[in-house]
This record gives structure tokens, sequence and C-alpha cells, in this order.
């Protein structure tokens, strides 16, 4: 049976950086949404090089280590890359740590399409539970109240929002 090889489509960046670079702007994000996945990356470039990653405001301007992105397929990555997210995650909402690990997976699956890697060391780190939804649904009584209101549709909305105690909304 003939096997099956994996061709590059153009050679692999020098450094994780530049393959971040080039899958934002390869991939066609949004201007807004590159800015908040270059962060999500460089994040997760820490942990691929096997460190902690910083968390906090520090996140935002931080560089991960220089590290080729062919790195990321080496055998010992997912097991070590596993156990900093964990860590890191524990500390965080899951809101973020699940945003931040999809951005992770697409940027790896384009990388893998060029050709750059083979392996995905995301594989086995899970999707946190997301809290649970405490928010309430308005009563009848609390909706009629608010279409009696003298105010526009905007004011409506906003009205239970900002001023919870208005109209028995409580």
């Amino acid at each position: 049976m003939p096997r099956v090889r994996v061709v590059a489509l153009s050679a692999p960046p020098a450094s994780y950086t530049a393959a971040v670079e080039r899958y934002l702007t390869g991939a066609g994000s949004a201007k807004s949404s590159a800015r908040i996945h270059r962060i999500s990356l460089r994040t997760w470039g820490w942990m691929l090089a096997g460190e902690p990653a910083p968390t906090g405001p520090a996140r935002r301007g931080t560089r991960p280590p220089v590290f080729a992105v062919t790195a990321i397929d080496n055998p010992a990555v997912p097991e070590v890359l596993a156990e900093l997210a964990a860590a890191r995650a524990d500390g965080m909402d899951a809101d973020t740590v699940n945003r931040e690990l999809s951005v992770a997976r697409k940027a790896i699956g384009w990388w893998q399409r060029q050709g750059w890697i083979a392996g995905d060391p995301t594989i086995g780190i899970e999707r946190r539970p997301a809290p649970p939804d405490r928010t309430k649904a308005l009563a009848e009584n609390q909706i009629a109240t608010l279409w009696r209101l003298d105010v526009g549709l905007r004011g409506r909305f906003f009205l239970p929002l900002f001023h919870p105690g208005i109209c028995c909304l409580a």
C-alpha cells in the first residue's frame, strides 16, 4: 500500500511568532479579531515552549520565547502542554480558556494544512464547562409594565438592564 506524504505548501516560518503572523494574515481574520487571536496565540506560545504563560494584563504585550513552529511536533509537547493549560485554566474563567483553546486549535489546523506541522498537541485538552446561567426571565406582569412606559423601544430595553428596581423588575 502506498504511503501518503505531506508536502509543505510553503516553507515553514523561522519562528512560532512568524507562524502566528502568517496565520493571522493568511486565514483572513478581521483586524479586530486578529488582535485578540494574536494575544491568545502568544499566550499559547509560552505553553507550547514548555513554560507557564503570563496572566492578567501582562500577557497582552508579552512575546513568547523564540522557537521553531516545527517544534510543536515534538512528542513531549502534548503532555507538558496539557499540564500547563490545566494549571492556567484553574485560575481563569471558562469563557476565556475555551476561546483561547479554540483560537489555538484553528491556528494549529491551518499550520497543518500548510504542511508546517503534522500533529495537534491540544488533542486531549478539554473545554471547560461554562458557568451556570443565573439570569432570570421577566415575568409577564413585568413585561406588561415595560410596554406601558412612556419611553421609546430603546429605553424599554435598557431601562431594566441599568435600573433593575424600576417598574417592579427587581
